[in-house]
């Protein structure tokens, strides 16, 4: 579905659902990440961005104090009753729960809530999915019950409930993304000074190009924590060792010597001196428009990620590999937590098709799979319909 059958479709839902039409309607954008990644919770940068994907809320007040759900894409209903938070198995479910918990103790909602939700991003496959639908409820109930909250208040209150949901330990790089992008433009994120700044996103004659894999994160929760707890237990190393307080006051020859505690330490924090570099690096090829150049930076963050943060897979691996093969492709990478889910790409508008078609027709070959392929636009983050 595009924008306006998804807004559409949801209007027309939440009719079926409560025979009443909804009070307000709230669209969310999936976000992906140019370069910069497993950086924000390392104090580092990132240049977020949100794309033309969305979850759309559609939501009203109701006569009782439960919260009552309707999720589009999963078919299915949730009641849930305010101070008497349930043990659910669906992912949905737990994050829904949370947040309206969360957001009823924090500003003690008098009322019960209708809603019906859904989305096209794509589910667990790095574009922020969890994200957006946290966001997307947590904007629909404060605007239906004009709770002043947004921007970087909005943010911090959805990561909290997403990481106290999930038992992750992620920075703000999703919600950032999510709720303060702006239309065509990439944003450079500083997560040690909490610092944003706007750069055009506009490259002539070129786009960008999702390729779900289609290959199932299910090492990533795991795994993602592991690699946060590596990073940490390196920067206490060399703490201790060098008197340094921050991520950032490492340097060179402090890397050195951490190869002779751990190499796996030493490679992982060697991936976020380095992805640091090729964000302010992608900063000023952006700004000169130097296409080619654009590419090989976000080649040089997939090979980090494979073989220093060891968060690729062999699919993903395999999509870079014949993309190279590809004149006009000038680029890509593995995005998200990593371990498969999708990747970005950026290609020279007069072989999209042909790039397209030597995709799916290699992958499918290799894996018996068909790659789900979505050229992206940059259309703004949050707001409410």
């Amino acid at each position: 579905m595009n924008k306006d059958q998804l807004i559409s479709q949801i209007e027309t839902d939440f009719n079926k659902q409560f025979a009443i039409k909804p009070k307000l309607l709230t669209l969310t954008p999936g976000r992906i990440n140019i370069i910069g990644e497993h950086t924000d919770y390392n104090e580092g940068l990132a240049m977020p961005v949100a794309i033309d994907r969305w979850i759309c809320a559609a939501v009203c007040k109701c006569s009782d104090k439960t919260f009552t759900i309707y999720s589009q894409n999963y078919n299915e209903n949730v009641v849930l009753i305010p101070h008497k938070q349930e043990k659910f198995k669906e992912v949905w479910k737990q994050l829904a729960d949370s947040t309206l918990q969360i957001i009823n103790a924090q500003f003690n909602i008098d009322s019960g809530v209708n809603m019906v939700i859904g989305g096209n991003i794509p589910i667990g496959c790095g574009l922020s999915s969890s994200s957006a639908f946290v966001i997307s409820i947590v904007q629909s109930v404060c605007h239906l019950f004009k709770i002043q909250i947004k921007d970087r208040g909005l943010a911090e209150l959805c990561q909290k409930i997403e990481n106290n949901t999930l038992g992750t330990a992620g920075g703000r790089l999703d919600q950032y993304g999510i709720i303060l992008s702006k239309k065509d433009q990439f944003m450079l994120i500083d997560f040690y000074h909490d610092s944003i700044e706007y750069i055009s996103a506009v490259l002539k004659d070129c786009s960008w190009i999702l390729i779900n894999s289609k290959v199932y994160r299910e090492l990533s929760e795991s795994a993602y924590l592991q690699r946060v707890k590596e990073c940490n237990e390196g920067l206490k190393i060399l703490k201790n060792k060098f008197g340094i307080s921050s991520f950032r006051e490492i340097d060179g020859l402090m890397l050195e010597s951490l190869k002779e505690n751990s190499v796996v330490l030493y490679k992982r924090l060697c991936h976020l001196l380095d992805e640091n570099q090729r964000v302010n690096d992608m900063k000023d090829k952006l700004q000169k428009g130097i296409v080619h150049e654009v590419g090989k930076i976000l080649q040089a963050s997939h090979e980090s990620l494979k073989t220093l943060y060891e968060v690729s897979c062999a699919e993903i691996d395999y999509i870079i590999k014949i993309s190279g093969n590809v004149t006009g492709w000038y680029g890509g990478r593995i995005i998200g937590g990593g371990f498969g889910g999708c990747s970005i790409h950026l290609v020279a508008d007069k072989r999209i098709e042909y790039f397209i078609n030597q995709l799916i027709i290699n992958y499918r070959t290799e894996y018996n799979i068909i790659p789900e392929i979505m050229k992206i636009e940059f259309t703004g983050g949050l707001n409410q319909l």
